[in-house]
């Protein structure tokens, strides 16, 4: 499911990307890599700010919409 469907509170583990090279690379540099566990914090506006390593960082909806994740 894509992490915008992600439960609020709940962490979820990023199981694909489906981004080209450019956005793949500066997402896993914040940390949201395949593989890594994250909390989805809030929605507003269309935008997502998730929880990574204890720090929060937003992302819009259209990169959000590409991260699949899975319950952790």
């Amino acid at each position: 499911m894509p992490i915008m469907l992600a439960p609020l509170g709940q962490k979820v583990k990023i199981v694909a990307i489906s981004a080209g090279d450019d956005v793949k690379k500066r997402l896993t540099d914040i940390g949201l890599a395949v593989g890594s566990t994250v909390t989805p914090i809030s929605s507003s506006g269309g935008n997502l700010v998730v929880d990574v390593l204890g720090v929060r960082v937003a992302i819009n909806r259209d990169v959000a919409l590409k991260i699949r994740v899975v319950a952790a």
